[in-house]
Order: structure tokens, then sequence, then C-alpha cells
């Protein structure tokens, strides 16, 4: 599931600097550097995340899935491989959930405003990136199952 994880995460970021490559295509000359030095600062700090919490979180979201779900389950690949990419984004919304609760108590701040900020920064990492993390994580369990099971 990490390396799921990572595919996606690259094939992510490459689509994702194509688009960059076209709108700034698209901009004026005298704006247009100043985009892409923005644009590749940001894709740095996102490979950076990728790199460094989605494909660990993809490894333990694997092994969370495969010693929960049992053998007899069909298409257990298939399950295990949805269910690990689903937990790679539920667990840093509890964890980011429980954080802002904790950091709205001690600022003293509104705890619905950070609950329901956690909220939308999960909800939309979940649209911007499902199209590609689910079919591969899917693919992924499939074919791990497929390695596991002895060859007829």
């Amino acid at each position: 599931m990490g390396i799921a994880a990572a595919g996606a995460g690259v094939l992510y970021f490459v689509v994702q600097f194509v688009a960059i490559l076209l709108l700034s295509a698209s901009v004026g000359s005298a704006s247009s550097g100043q985009f892409l030095g923005f644009a590749t600062i940001g894709l740095l700090s996102g490979a950076g995340t990728v790199a460094g919490v989605v494909a660990p979180l993809g490894f333990v979201a694997g092994v969370v899935a495969w010693r929960s779900v049992p053998p007899s389950v069909p298409f257990i690949g298939a399950v295990n491989g949805f269910l690990a990419t689903m937990l790679v984004y539920v667990g840093p919304a509890v964890v980011g959930t429980c954080g802002a609760v904790v950091l709205a108590v001690l600022t003293g701040d509104a705890i619905t405003e950070a609950v329901v900020g956690v909220a939308a920064f999960t909800s939309v990492a979940f649209v911007a990136t499902c199209w590609i993390t689910l079919p591969l994580g899917i693919l992924a369990g499939t074919l791990y199952e497929r390695s596991r099971s002895p060859v007829e």
C-alpha cells in the first residue's frame, strides 16, 4: 500500500506539473516566471509531504487493513486495498481533528471552526486525489493478494 501511495503521489504531481505548465503558458510573460517559481515551491513541498507522511502512512494502513479483514472475505485484495486507501485519509483527519481541538482549547478559539477547517482540508484532499488513489489502492491490494496465493 505504501508503494501505491507513493506511486499515486508521483502521478498526481506529474499531472499538477503539466497543469501548471499549461497555466503558465496561458498567463502573460511578465507573471509567468513568478508563477512558475511559486508553483515549483508548492510542488516540492507537496512532494516532501508525500515522501514523509503519505507513503509511511500507506504502509501502516496496509498492515492494519490486512490484519483486520478476515481471509474468508471474497475479493480480499480489492477490499483491503480500498480499506487501506481510506485509512490513509481517515487517519490524518482524526489526528488533525484532535490536534485542532486541543489547539482551539489552548488558544480559546471556537472548537467548531477548528473541526470544520480540518474537515474542509480533508475533503479537498480527498476530492483532489481520490481519482488516482482509490484505483491504485485496489489494484495494489489485488496484486498483493495474487502474490500471496499459491500457484495452481
